[in-house]
């Protein structure tokens, strides 16, 4: 099993913070790599989402079931996709009434073992660009 993590502030209000991250159908206007993204179903306390994404050459799609605690976290467990497993979170920290924490963390493990070691050879840049996405959106 891989594991990543990566923790960053953003200088902007914890509900503004929350609102970017759980706008799941925006998320095809403004991530890198991500060109559809749909809510499947929506329900009280979760919702079915879709992302298609292309990374190094390869496009592929993902279902999850993100689990939402208003301006707290979202928790993604893996319905459908290229993983064997995967499940991911957002935690979300106020610092001050400007400043927001976030932590993002992932477990996975990917069925094909060559598309797995070019995604860990990718994924700290992968994830700087989605960073800056984030940051400018917000």
């Amino acid at each position: 099993m891989n594991h990543f993590k990566r923790s960053f502030v953003i200088h902007k209000p914890v509900d503004q913070v929350f609102k970017a991250l759980s706008d799941v159908e925006e998320y095809k206007t403004f991530i890198p790599y991500c060109f559809e993204s749909k809510i499947i179903e929506e329900h009280q306390n979760y919702s079915l989402v879709s992302l298609s994404l292309e990374f190094i050459g390869i496009q592929t799609s993902l279902t999850t079931k993100n689990v939402v605690k208003d301006n707290k976290s979202i928790e993604m467990d893996l319905i459908d996709g290229p993983f064997e497993e995967f499940k991911s979170s957002w935690r979300i920290q106020e610092i001050d009434e400007c400043k927001t924490n976030l932590n993002f963390e992932m477990t996975y493990r990917i069925k094909n073992k060559l598309l797995e070691i070019a995604f860990k050879k990718n994924l700290k840049t992968a994830s700087e660009s989605i960073i800056r996405a984030f940051k400018s959106k917000i």
